[in-house]
């Protein structure tokens, strides 16, 4: 039987997802059961060093509660936009963000020098392939509709990187042809996330609405009807052009704005069916509304896992 002494030694990892609302954080075991995890809004106008020390404070707070006296065998991290050696590119949902050499900042903050990181959708993608709702389909795509959108490709079992690591950032696609060459044009990230949505609905109100808010309420004010169906109308154009150039034999869904699947599904389904000449299963993923924080905890238990502690302290 193990001692209390060696199990206070026994390390731990940490996952962590970086995201334009909320900093998420989960402590697991090294046979990857969870032992506490935390959650932290952002505040974006508070910029990027506020936020990340804020997001640090808590990970670190959640060590110490769930695994007191116990070391850090490695960090997972999933973060918007794309993580480079000395910062993270395509990341403008919190000002500087861009200029963070995260890995490092990481590394010395939490005293840990196995660090691994990822960007949010691709990490989310790689546990639904692994262990979720895309296993054993191949190829498949995974949708993130949250704060902003992006998609996960996934062939062979493994997540298509890109040549600079921004595969599937359709936050960044065209909205018609007279955008080409178009400086300051808009993004379908500007017509198509949680933050445009609520923009949208916003405007049409004249109130200060959420996503969540104009899901809600869509039933008992209807200016907001017409404003979900050009957002929906967009999604459904966008994923049936990725579904035709992918050809995928299922598409899974996750992040927050999937708590509203029973308006979005019925008219996706239709615009695959419609439009696709093979057209793929659509489903909910099987880590709905963290699976980008279940990336990050298996990152960092990939990473561990060479170590031989691990192997010794698997229970």
């Amino acid at each position: 039987m193990r001692s209390s002494r060696e199990y206070v030694r026994t390390p731990v990892v940490l996952g962590l997802d970086f995201g334009g609302t909320k900093v998420a954080a989960a402590v697991a075991s090294l046979s990857g059961r969870r032992l506490g995890e935390a959650t932290v809004a952002t505040e974006p106008a508070l910029g990027a060093r506020w936020n990340l020390d804020h997001g640090l404070e808590a990970a670190r707070r959640l060590v110490c509660d769930v695994a007191p006296g116990r070391r850090l065998a490695a960090v997972g991290a999933s973060t918007f936009g794309i993580p480079e050696p000395h910062g993270v590119g395509l990341a403008p949902a919190i000002a500087g963000w861009g200029e963070l050499a995260l890995g490092r900042e990481l590394s010395a903050a939490l005293d840990c020098d196995t660090v691994r990181l990822s960007t949010d959708v691709k990490a989310a993608a790689a546990v639904e392939a692994r262990r979720g709702a895309l296993a054993g389909h191949d190829p498949a795509i995974y949708v993130n509709l949250g704060t902003g959108l992006a998609v996960a490709i996934v062939c062979d079992g493994k997540v298509l990187s890109g040549a600079n690591g921004a595969a599937g950032e359709i936050g960044y696609n065209l909205l018609e042809p007279g955008d080409i060459g178009r400086s300051g044009r808009p993004t379908l990230e500007e017509v198509v996330s949680g933050v445009a949505l609520a923009g949208a609905a916003s405007r049409a109100t004249g109130a200060e609405l959420t996503a969540a808010d104009v899901f809600g309420r869509e039933a008992a004010d209807p200016r907001l009807s017409p404003v979900l169906d050009r957002f929906i109308e967009e999604l459904a154009f966008h994923l049936a052009n990725l579904t035709v150039a992918v050809n995928p034999s299922r598409i899974a869904v996750g992040g927050g704005i999937v708590r509203a699947w029973e308006r979005l599904e019925a008219p996706l389904r239709h615009a695959l069916d419609a439009s696709v000449p093979f057209p793929p299963e659509l489903v909910v993923g099987a880590f709905p509304f963290d699976a980008a924080l279940v990336g990050a905890i298996d990152l960092a238990l990939t990473a561990a896992e060479a170590s031989p502690e691990r192997r010794s302290a698997i229970r």
